[in-house]
């Protein structure tokens, strides 16, 4: 026969384990907080497919619960919250995605040959790691998987293309606080259809549960990605000159970074999610990934055409391109000349803010500066049209400050 009130006493205690409210155990269980309130009073029990949904969010057995007590204090991963099992399923399947190791399998690291480069005369290798950030967590929160994997991908390969190397390969790990199979399948098949697309290798890729690193129904994604690039053809910013012309490639929105103040405003402003931007959802505009610019600038890299890329990511342009201006010289910008993605206006209208917040905290239209030599303006603005509107924004002249902004945006 079981005892009501003993099984309420030992709900009650593994609930403020947990550190959490009656309510909070509710919302997890899709149920009201009084059904909760009724069990620990000892006054009922819960049912059936609640209680297997109490053993995993308290790590105890059905029989535990009904018993009102645990059985014994065996140490093992399963009890702290870890089905090693199930993980291992999982990794061997994401196996099918990987290059794998034909030195040692046991190998837990990844292992790429480079023999294919040792014609360059000076191999350099280039690393970029995209750690979680808060348009992850949205992405994921409101089922935006697919924009997702190509939002990493694209930043990464832009980032990496400012050096002038060729992407080789990714290794990525993902974290949750328990397991989900059909999500992690997902993310590992969509990975890998962006890679090979560009033909990256998945060099290593692991899955984790740590369900006392990670909040509940959390995963956070880490991506590293590695170059290669001859340093003979590697962007030199010290041949940026005066009389360089700069000229800038459209963004087709927010891209990867200042998701945290939409983060904010989401919260702060639940409303906005139903503006419409030029007839799309307000969610569906601010998860599009980023225009991914490798096939429009590799030519022109390999011609030794640039001078300097810059990929306007996090902190908007002016903090983005003044760090690749020699001393001496400063980059003239007309705000003028900027078209600016009608996303931006509706952010602005919300945060409330002047031009300069607005451009020291997004790309506010400017996905990537190239700067060339002013010879070469006319046939690099033409060969990067053939891809994506690219249009003269400045010039680079003498001075001591190394960005200067000239007229204002256009609102």
């Amino acid at each position: 026969m079981l005892d009501y009130e003993k099984i309420g006493l030992f709900l009650s205690n593994e609930r403020k384990k947990e550190k959490l409210t009656q309510k909070q155990l509710a919302g997890k269980l899709n149920i009201t907080f009084q059904a909760v309130s009724r069990w620990e009073k000892g006054i009922s029990v819960p049912s059936l497919d609640v209680l297997d949904d109490l053993s995993r969010i308290f790590n105890v057995s059905i029989d535990e619960i009904l018993k009102g007590e645990r059985f014994n204090m065996r140490f093992s991963y399963e009890k702290a919250g870890v089905d090693v099992k199930k993980v291992d399923i999982i990794n061997k399947k994401a196996k099918d995605f990987v290059e794998m190791d034909e030195y040692n399998p046991s190998f837990r690291g990844g292992i790429y040959d480079l023999k294919k480069y040792l014609t360059f005369e000076h191999p350099i290798i280039v690393s970029r790691v995209l750690e979680p950030g808060s348009k992850q967590r949205i992405a994921i929160e409101y089922g935006y998987i697919e924009e997702l994997i190509q939002d990493i991908f694209f930043t990464l390969i832009n980032d990496i293309l400012a050096t002038g190397a060729n992407p080789l390969f990714i290794t990525n790990t993902i974290i949750s606080s328990h397991e989900n199979i059909d999500l992690i399948n997902k993310i590992v098949a969509l990975s890998y259809a962006e890679a090979k697309k560009y033909d990256i290798k998945i060099l290593k890729g692991q899955y984790s549960i740590k369900p006392k690193v990670v909040y509940p129904d959390e995963y956070l994604i880490d991506t590293e990605m590695i170059g290669i690039a001859d340093y003979k053809k590697m962007i030199n910013y010290k041949n940026i000159t005066n009389g360089d012309s700069i000229l800038y490639i459209e963004s087709n929105g927010i891209h990867h970074h200042g998701f945290s103040l939409v983060d904010k405003l989401l919260e702060e402003f639940p409303e906005i999610k139903k503006e419409s931007i030029g007839g799309i959802e307000f969610m569906d505009e601010i998860m599009k990934p980023p225009y991914c610019y490798y096939s429009c600038l590799k030519e022109l890299i390999e011609k030794e055409k640039i001078h300097g890329l810059v990929n306007v990511a996090g902190f908007g342009m002016a903090r983005s391109v003044e760090r690749i201006i020699p001393n001496g010289f400063s980059a003239q910008v007309d705000l003028n000349k900027i078209k600016i993605p009608t996303i931006f206006k509706c952010l602005r209208k919300y945060l409330n803010v002047d031009d300069l917040e607005m451009l020291n905290t997004f790309n506010c239209g400017i996905g990537y500066i190239v700067i060339v030599s002013s010879l070469d303006e006319n046939m690099v603005l033409k060969h990067i049209n053939k891809y994506y509107t690219c249009n003269k924004i400045g010039c680079i002249k003498k001075g001591t400050k190394k960005i200067k902004f000239n007229n204002s945006l256009k609102w």
